[in-house]
């Protein structure tokens, strides 16, 4: 009766093990809001950097986008309205970088992607696109 009763116990103990590390899992490389975008310095400098990135690539390219940025205008960054980030190998930041374009006079909302990897002191635009209305 005894040895019942114990492997009952492992077996619920592992049953509970099992299903806290499933949401666990779930929460950990989930992406989360981050809140006080506005205020937050660290965040309004990753649009900063993704709209200069976005301008130096596109004079490299002369003009041309690419897949990963196929916005052919250079922009003036102007502020992130909306932020998430996800711990990947290093941490990604989903921003919606609101810019003007040069000579149009009007702002408008971009999707950026940043990644960083703080132990190696880099930041990486992986993408910047028009975001939809």
């Amino acid at each position: 009766m005894a040895r019942i009763v114990a492997t009952s116990i492992l077996l619920l103990s592992l049953f509970v093990a099992a299903t806290v590390a499933a949401d666990a899992a779930a929460v950990l490389g989930g992406r989360r809001d981050i809140k006080d975008v506005g205020s937050n310095k660290e965040v309004q400098s990753l649009g900063q950097f993704a709209v200069d990135e976005h301008n130096r690539r596109l004079r490299l390219n002369g003009g041309v986008g690419t897949s990963s940025d196929p916005v052919t205008v250079l922009l003036s960054f102007r502020a992130v309205a909306a932020a998430q980030v996800q711990v990947v190998a290093g941490e990604a930041y989903y921003l919606k970088v609101i810019a003007r374009e040069h000579g149009n006079g009007g702002d408008r909302p971009f999707d950026a992607v940043v990644v960083v990897k703080a132990w190696l002191k880099s930041k990486e635009l992986v993408s910047f696109t028009p975001s939809p209305k």
